[in-house]
């Protein structure tokens, strides 16, 4: 129930949360899908391509050989001997015979695929064969010799060929047969003719070795012959009757049309299904034996790696599906923080904890309709009370009970609470509660009348909303900077004071918070008669002086006030602002920054009105001491303009006080120390222009240009070495050595001569300082130049 409730409230956060990634699944689904979809389609292009490659291979090798063996029957039909056996009438001679073993010799013995020759004799109706008896019948080739239609010349006939056994068992070898003759007679028998039997189970070995075909792949090969039949390479197992290349063949029929293959597409592909297994059929038709090679291999195989990259893709895309999740999450919340700051910004009365509703409220929209219509009626009963004089009257009666409770009756002291508020009792205590606007003078000058209305009628409503959690709270704004609360509070509760301080608390953090706008609140302590409410009015407004201390949006209580004030003697502070106004003219800013902190230390532990005293002496003594200052110096010091502004009593806390005259004693230094550097560099350079004009004086010195200058000599010095760099001796003979350099490079002087003209009259210390500033001799310096 709960997470329905929470489901319930926050629905247009979870809407925003679904469509934005139902749209991102979308997108995803999408792109995977054409991610898979492309590369499905490029490997199965490419796998096609590849089989079609390995086919043309095998194409390409199987006409090869076929060339190979039909010229060898031709160039064999052509020889002089065969043809003498092939047309013999009368009996066979050695000659003849010997025809036979040159065959063997030459053909069947150098060519490892030729089975064996035959001679056809037609004169005698007999073969001569180089296989077994001299006189061979071959009942299986007279068959197909004799069948209809006639066989063509030198075409590659699949045929059996008993090899041994006995009539009743015989044992067959496929062969291919390659017949040449020229002519028949007129029962359409050859006249005479060559026979080349060529191993079929040889020929299909060698294709696969020569293209390399991978036994691991699990493809079969099939080869068609011209009437598509598949060419037995062992008689004894069958290929026509396995299931699995009789499926592969029907398809093939089924799918692939004859007329197509034969008129110029001989090469192409096709899937089929296989007793639930899908293959892939690649098809090539070779033209010049009328064959048709097959290779089929399983799709799960073709597609091994294509299955890794789907599960690679789904991965990938529920990893980033799950991110998204995550990032809509956050970016929801980013679209949905208006409407829930939104709806915390209107919860007046704790309707919207957490970012939860209360229950009863159906979701954000009817929550924030109800605090629109619920502000609306707030705002109607302000601008009625407003127009019919109530909040008038209710000044005016809070007025009379603040400033004459003392001198009223029972009677009329009713009256007055009833026209206030009719919840109010004199039988319970009561509390006295101002609240001041802090910052008040950028209040008026920053809002304009309408948001100035709006924000007391915010102040003023949200704290009586968090007083009257606890107690009956009455307030009043009384026009200025404050309201006056009248409280009534429980019977019995001794703590009334820190609950109501707590109520006021939770007040000022929800107005700062979503208006802006800080206020400083003042308790008093608990009033058990009537007539003493005046009095309590008075001392409480007066506690309100100590925001001063406490600082803006403080909550303060007479037990406070009591806490922080007494443990200083007004007297100890004077003593202490006597020894910040001595600091100032020393001119240590840090010192004089730490006195001056030390004394607001102490200063904020007397009481309001020694503070105020206190203040205003620290900051004339500073105004004087400049003016003292500015008698004796030579370059007067301008008192800070803060100094001089009736703001700086203006401030509303001492904290800010402090800051103005901190910022003041800055000042006062940072212009002291400008105006001594600046005389500063003007005595260095003073002192430059001395040296570079008086160098070839022998007597010049540090004593001599202080005694020049009426200077002390270590100031000199002091200055010296900061602006120049160097003590003063060091830069004349700084400038003696220079000068010496330019003597020696533009004049032909001896070192004599230039020592005299540099005012130097050591010959060994000016050896000495040249060596030391130029790591070499006057005299190697000058030889080194002549060279």
């Amino acid at each position: 129930m709960k997470l329905w409730r929470i489901v319930q409230e926050k629905k247009y956060l979870l809407r925003i949360f679904l469509w934005i990634n139902c749209i991102i699944l979308l997108i995803l689904l999408s792109f995977s899908s054409l991610i898979y979809v492309n590369v499905e389609k490029n490997v199965f292009q490419s796998e096609y391509e590849g089989s079609q490659k390995v086919l043309s291979q095998m194409k390409y090798n199987i006409d090869y050989l076929d060339t190979m063996i039909r010229k060898l029957t031709f160039s064999t039909y052509g020889s002089n001997d065969v043809k003498a056996l092939m047309y013999l009438n009368d009996e066979e001679t050695y000659d003849h015979m010997n025809t036979i073993n040159k065959l063997n010799a030459t053909i069947v013995a150098n060519y490892p695929f030729i089975q064996s020759v035959y001679i056809y004799n037609n004169h005698k109706k007999m073969y001569y064969s180089t296989f077994g008896d001299l006189y061979h019948k071959d009942v299986e080739l007279d068959k197909v010799l004799s069948a209809n239609p006639p066989i063509t010349p030198l075409k590659a006939i699949v045929r059996k060929m008993q090899t041994g056994g006995s009539s009743e068992s015989p044992t067959y070898e496929t062969v291919l047969s390659y017949v040449m003759f020229e002519n028949v007679d007129e029962q359409g028998v050859m006249d005479g003719a060559i026979i080349l039997n060529v191993k079929l189970d040889w020929l299909v070995d060698n294709i696969r070795t020569i293209n390399q075909f991978d036994s691991r792949t699990q493809s079969d090969l099939y080869i068609l012959d011209n009437h598509h039949k598949f060419m037995e390479t062992d008689p004894n197992r069958s290929i026509a009757e396995n299931p699995f290349a009789a499926t592969i063949k029907q398809a093939f029929e089924t799918t692939v049309s004859q007329e197509r293959v034969h008129a110029g597409e001989p090469a192409g592909f096709f899937s089929s299904k296989i007793n639930g297994e899908k293959f892939i059929v690649s098809y090539i038709y070779l033209e010049n034996t009328g064959w048709t090679l097959l290779e089929a291999k399983p799709y799960k195989e073709v597609y091994a790696n294509l299955k890794q990259l789907m599960d690679t893709i789904l991965f990938i895309t529920a990893a980033v599906f799950v991110g998204a999740l995550l990032l809509t999450l956050s970016a929801s919340q980013g679209i949905y923080r208006p409407v829930r700051r939104l709806m915390e910004q209107t919860s007046w009365s704790g309707a919207v904890k957490d970012g939860s509703l209360e229950p009863g409220l159906k979701d954000e929209f009817s929550y924030l309709t109800e605090v629109y219509r619920k502000s609306r009626e707030q705002l109607y009963e302000y601008h009625l009370e407003k127009n019919n004089n109530t909040s008038i009257m209710k000044i005016y009666f809070l007025k009379k009970l603040i400033s004459d409770s003392y001198s009223m009756n029972v009677s009329e002291f009713e009256d007055v609470l009833r026209l206030l508020n009719v919840s109010l009792s004199q039988d319970k205590p009561f509390l006295i509660c101002v609240l001041r606007i802090d910052e008040y003078k950028r209040f008026l000058s920053h809002k304009s009348l309408a948001e100035r209305e709006l924000l007391r009628f915010a102040i003023a409503n949200i704290t009586t909303d968090a007083l009257s959690k606890t107690c009956v709270a009455q307030t009043v704004d009384m026009k200025d900077d404050s309201f006056t609360i009248l409280l009534n509070t429980p019977d019995g509760q001794v703590e009334s004071v820190e609950i109501v301080k707590q109520a006021l608390v939770e007040a000022q953090s929800y107005i700062q918070k979503h208006y802006h706008v800080s206020f400083s609140a003042t308790v008093s302590s608990p009033i058990t008669e009537y007539t003493a409410i005046a009095a309590a009015y008075n001392s409480t407004l007066a506690n309100s002086s100590y925001r001063y201390v406490f600082g803006t949006k403080s909550v303060i209580t007479q037990a406070l006030i009591d806490d922080n004030t007494g443990s200083v003697d007004i007297e100890h502070v004077w003593v202490m602002v006597s020894k910040l106004i001595e600091a100032v003219p020393k001119g240590n800013a840090a010192k004089t920054e730490e006195k001056l902190r030390d004394v607001f230390q102490q200063i904020r532990k007397l009481d309001y009105g020694s503070i105020m005293l206190v203040s205003m002496q620290v900051v004339h003594q500073l105004k004087k001491t400049i003016f003292e200052m500015n008698r004796t110096s030579k370059e007067p010091i301008a008192v800070p303009a803060r100094l001089m502004s009736r703001e700086l009593y203006e401030e509303e806390t001492i904290e800010q006080f402090e800051q103005l005259l901190l910022e003041a004693v800055r000042s006062i230094h940072s212009e002291g120390e400008e105006k001594a550097i600046q005389g500063n560099q003007v005595v260095a350079d003073t002192v430059k222009e001395i040296i570079d004009s008086n160098y070839f004086d022998s007597s010049l010195s540090a004593a001599s240009i202080s005694e020049m200058m009426r200077l002390p000599a270590y100031k000199l010095s002091k200055i010296s070495k900061i602006h120049l760099g160097m003590s003063i001796p060091e830069y004349i003979n700084q400038v003696k050595l220079h000068k010496a350099v330019e003597w020696m490079e533009n004049s032909k002087l001896s070192i004599q001569e230039i020592m005299q003209r540099v005012g130097v009259e050591n010959e060994s210390y000016f050896y000495k300082l040249f060596k030391a500033k130029f790591g070499m001799t006057p005299r190697e310096y000058m030889a080194k130049r002549t060279r």
